[in-house]
């Protein structure tokens, strides 16, 4: 019994560990410095480069100077805030990997680290949705709708995320 308990919590834990995890960039912030092919900007979630809106699509979208600024400071509190949760989720999966690799593996203790895991994991997506909802409260239904357009991937977390996941694409014969 025990010995089942053990490969299945193994097995779950595998699949939990491997599955993409939330961007750690999330709406509205680019990759990190460096990051992304020439001006940064990429499929996804991304604006690149430094965080908030490139200022050619802010210019496109008539986004005022002041709203810019007001997207980019609540982008970098978020990343910011984002590094210690970021930080807390990988040591909370790294304990539990510790603790199920013990010879004896304590079941109430497993559980109770997938716990913290959980909690880790939804402390970093209500960040990342946190900043999404800021930015499009600034930016208005009218203004976000056009930037949706801008970045078709934007707001898109997955199903249930603010969008129904793409259909699937055609069969072929």
């Amino acid at each position: 019994m025990i010995r089942t308990l053990v490969a299945a919590s193994l097995f779950i834990t595998s699949l939990a560990i491997a599955q993409p995890g939330p961007d750690p960039h999330g709406p509205g912030m680019g990759p990190p410095p460096g990051k992304g092919p020439g001006s940064g900007m990429g499929p996804g979630p991304h604006f690149g480069g430094p965080a908030g809106i490139p200022p050619p699509i802010a210019a496109k979208l008539g986004v005022s100077p002041e709203v810019q600024k007001q997207v980019r400071d609540a982008s970098l509190d978020a990343n910011e805030a984002l590094i210690t949760l970021d930080a807390d989720l990988k040591r909370a999966q790294l304990d539990l990997e510790r603790t199920l690799a013990d010879s004896k593996v304590d079941e109430a203790k497993a559980m109770a680290k997938l716990e913290l895991i959980t909690r880790a994991e939804l402390a970093v997506r209500k960040n990342r949705i946190g900043l999404m909802l800021k930015i499009r409260k600034l930016l208005g239904p009218e203004t976000w709708e056009k930037l949706q357009a801008e970045f078709p991937m934007m707001g898109q977390g997955g199903p249930g995320m603010g969008r129904p996941p793409p259909p699937p694409p055609p069969a072929q014969p």
